[in-house]
């Protein structure tokens, strides 16, 4: 026999609060408050109700699928027996992707001119390549630990170099003239 859903009488409620309320993707937490159920519970709930996303490792569910699973509840022959199939038939909960974010031990030092060719510095421009997403990301850990260890070296790199000054000749000869100018009035009022 199914397990009695403490929330079971409450689904009109609870539907009234999700859909006048203000938040549109769900934390667990959020299904703990409005179900005023515990945390084993409403993991288990979100998995019922289904197409979970994962965002940064916290689980979230749509406004839209929450509302549809309640009124699938209210409008079944036998609640309890719906919420566990659901359960039984939902797929897996996503999980975040992540890149191998170790460095071995003797890549911890990596200066920038320890660099593999594929990443690639110039002032003000900055390439990694690589066959896919995990030798790119894997390439861009390696550049922040080179970065992190020789920050003057990646800073040169990309500041562009000064532009050298550019002297007009006929700036020169004028300020020369102007000079020759002061040095006679000087003469002049110092005699």
């Amino acid at each position: 026999m199914a397990r009695t859903l403490s929330w079971r009488n409450r689904v009109p409620e609870i539907r009234k609060r999700v859909e006048n309320s203000v938040i549109e993707t769900w934390t667990r937490k959020d299904i703990e408050a409005v179900f005023e159920i515990k945390r084993t519970v409403a993991q288990l709930l979100m998995k019922a109700i289904g197409e979970i996303q994962n965002i940064g490792g916290v689980h979230l569910i749509d406004r839209n699928s929450l509302l549809a699973f309640l009124d699938q509840i209210d409008h079944s022959e036998n609640p309890e027996i719906a919420h566990r199939e659901k359960i039984l038939l939902a797929e897996p909960v996503p999980r975040p992707r992540h890149i191998k974010n170790t460095l071995p031990q003797g890549l911890r030092s990596i200066m920038m001119r320890d660099l593999p060719p594929e990443i690639t510095i110039d002032h003000g421009r900055l390439e990694i390549v690589g066959d896919n997403a995990e030798e790119v990301l894997s390439r861009l850990l390696l550049l922040a630990q080179a970065i992190q260890n020789d920050m003057d070296t990646v800073t040169e790199k990309l500041d562009p170099a000064p532009l050298p000054r550019v002297v007009n000749d006929d700036e020169l000869r004028d300020l020369f003239a102007d000079l020759r100018r002061r040095e006679r009035q000087f003469a002049y009022t110092a005699e």
